[in-house]
């Protein structure tokens, strides 16, 4: 059974990793979330602000999150263009649903609670 693109990024049963992402993944998601498109350019320098990257690693996360499906990629112009396709609320809820059903045995309680609380 073939699985749906958009929800390819979430990681198997038999993976470590609950979230499906890396913390460069989230990283670059994030910047893409908040600038609606990008270029691998525009990545690059937004993370280079805080961090030592490659803009070849940047070039390679972007296509593995379009690989995944997270990410729209653009080829028709010289720089290719990358544009979200998934939400951040569509993947930190995959993400919490992986956590309730593995971390939490399926209670949800607990987690509204922790969330509910002001933060410090």
């Amino acid at each position: 059974m073939s699985e749906d693109k958009s929800s390819a990024w979430r990681r198997r049963e038999r993976s470590r990793d609950l979230t499906g992402l890396g913390w460069l993944e989230a990283d670059v998601l994030r910047v893409v979330w908040d600038k609606g498109e990008v270029t691998v350019r525009d990545v690059y320098e937004h993370l280079r602000e805080n961090r030592r990257i490659a803009y070849t690693t940047v070039m390679s996360v972007l296509r593995n999150l379009a690989v995944k499906g997270l990410l729209a990629q653009d080829k028709a112009a010289a720089a290719y263009v990358y544009r979200p396709l998934v939400s951040d609320e569509e993947v930190a809820r995959g993400i919490l649903d992986a956590v309730v059903g593995k971390i939490m045995g399926g209670r949800r309680e607990p987690l509204i609670e922790y969330l509910q609380r002001p933060l410090p």
